[in-house]
């Protein structure tokens, strides 16, 4: 039966009303969940091992609320820190054996299997580095790479990182080419992508060094080359996406490298391979800096002149994904941007026609205000048509403002209602009071900042 199910009561497969009216007491479970946790120094022996398997075997670490699952994973990386070193045998071959078993395809065992990850990988840090059983973990781990479920493959990672500090340089060599292999020839999509993450799990362990050791880069660009297949291609792909959500910044001097393989699977010939870009492209633009912005900006500006409709439709779109970056350095790049979006609009050929057109939406569909959410259509009507500002002047005037004012929308209004016409310049003083509570807002969220720094 379904966990959400076990709150209702069935009398011969019939459903008794009265229980649909039952409340799930689960603060009561996450008070045990919490109890267990203070209680973990306090535990002896003899109850180490009946509480991993209440939490393995009992699913209580699949419990339907997230609370309650976190309390409980809590507790149990609490008593795994303080007592696993002195149950390995015993806990290795709890964690061992669940990770062993057929994965069904329920929410709740892809929830109870990410924490034994978690769990696992934390028991690993006991082991003494020239131990037998650490080998056996890791690859383990590897395995659990596989599972097709993302939270799943993410913890994995995040287990990895600590672990590859204990793993001999022949090992380790090995264990990155491995993952290479998989993430290249592995037939399966969930292989694959699992490969990306163990792969940034184990830079991100080995540090930023860690890309010219194994010659990451130099890898991927090999892969790229891959034509007859598109799995490598798109391997390539979602490496790029995996090592900036887990490097973030420091994945940023690497992004130079990436853009020409990340314009070049814009267009690629598989459907999958463009979709793969797309999601690397927008992992990137969300953890740039306004540093990483300034170095990838002089590239696609210039993309935007060429003469092949296929390297600028690419250029296009990569610009369309910064609509993901951040709202202060999309407001910083708003201004640059987007009058070039415009200025290809009427561009001779239909697709960078209509690529363009929709990374201008794109910029419009992230700004968070509400109020000027509504106005985008007329603001970006604005952009194009100049002769169209008046109306978005009277439409913004005709807004009444209740949400906070973020940069990104704030620039986009800047950028909609600037004009040379006549008509906008007339009704520009009437919007002083409008700039006056959004540079307040503005200057109140900077001191709000310094105060808290």
């Amino acid at each position: 039966m379904c966990a959400s199910c076990a709150l209702f009561t069935f009398q011969q497969g019939i459903l008794i009303s009265q229980s649909l009216e039952r409340v799930d007491p689960w603060p009561a479970r996450l008070a045990t969940a919490r109890t267990f946790e203070l209680l973990a120094p306090s535990f002896i022996d003899t109850e180490v091992e009946p509480f991993i398997k209440f939490l393995v075997d009992e699913k209580a670490l699949g419990d339907r609320e997230a609370q309650v699952r976190r309390g409980m994973l809590s507790a149990g990386t609490r008593v795994v820190d303080l007592l696993g070193g002195r149950h390995l045998p015993t806990l290795i071959t709890i964690f061992e054996e669940h990770l062993s078993k057929a994965s069904s395809a329920s929410e709740t065992e892809d929830q109870i299997k990410e924490a034994v990850v978690i769990l696992f990988g934390r028991l690993a840090r006991h082991l003494d580095a020239q131990g037998k059983r650490l080998p056996d973990i890791v690859n383990r781990l590897v395995e659990a790479l596989k599972t097709p479920a993302e939270q799943v493959q993410i913890a994995v990672s995040d287990c990895l990182s600590p672990l590859v500090l204990l793993i001999s340089g022949p090992r380790l060599q090995k264990l990155v080419t491995d993952l290479f292999e998989e993430l290249f020839d592995s037939p399966k999509y969930a292989t694959r992508r699992g490969a990306a993450y163990g792969l940034a799990g184990v830079i991100k362990g080995t540090g930023i060094s860690g890309m010219k050791e194994f010659s990451v880069m130099t890898r991927l660009n090999v892969g790229m080359e891959e034509k007859k297949r598109y799995e490598p291609r798109q391997g390539v792909m979602f490496a790029f996406e995996t090592l900036s959500s887990t490097l973030g910044r420091l994945f940023e001097p690497y992004i130079t490298n990436a853009l020409p393989m990340l314009l070049t699977s814009f267009g690629d010939s598989s459907s999958d391979v463009r979709e793969a870009s797309q999601d690397a492209a927008r992992v990137i633009m969300g953890n740039l800096s306004g540093y990483g912005v300034k170095l990838i900006l002089p590239t696609l500006m210039g993309g935007l002149d060429d003469k092949q409709w296929r390297s600028k439709k690419g250029s296009i779109e990569l610009l369309g994904m910064m609509a993901y970056c951040s709202p202060r350095q999309l407001s910083l790049s708003l201004p640059i941007i987007i009058p070039r979006l415009t200025g290809v609009l009427t561009d001779s050929h239909a697709q960078v026609r209509t690529t363009a057109n929709k990374s201008l939406k794109m910029f419009g569909e992230v700004i968070s205000n509400p109020e000027i959410q509504a106005l985008v259509p007329a603001l970006l009507k604005a952009l194009v048509d100049p002769a169209k500002t008046p109306h978005a002047l009277s439409s913004l005037l005709k807004t009444s403002f209740v949400h906070y004012i973020d940069h990104s929308s704030l620039a986009l209004v800047r950028l909609g209602i600037t004009s040379k016409k006549k008509a906008s310049n007339e009704l520009s003083p009437s919007l002083f009071p409008f700039w006056n509570v959004a540079f307040a807002n503005e200057a109140l969220t900077r001191k709000r900042k310094q105060h808290r720094s």
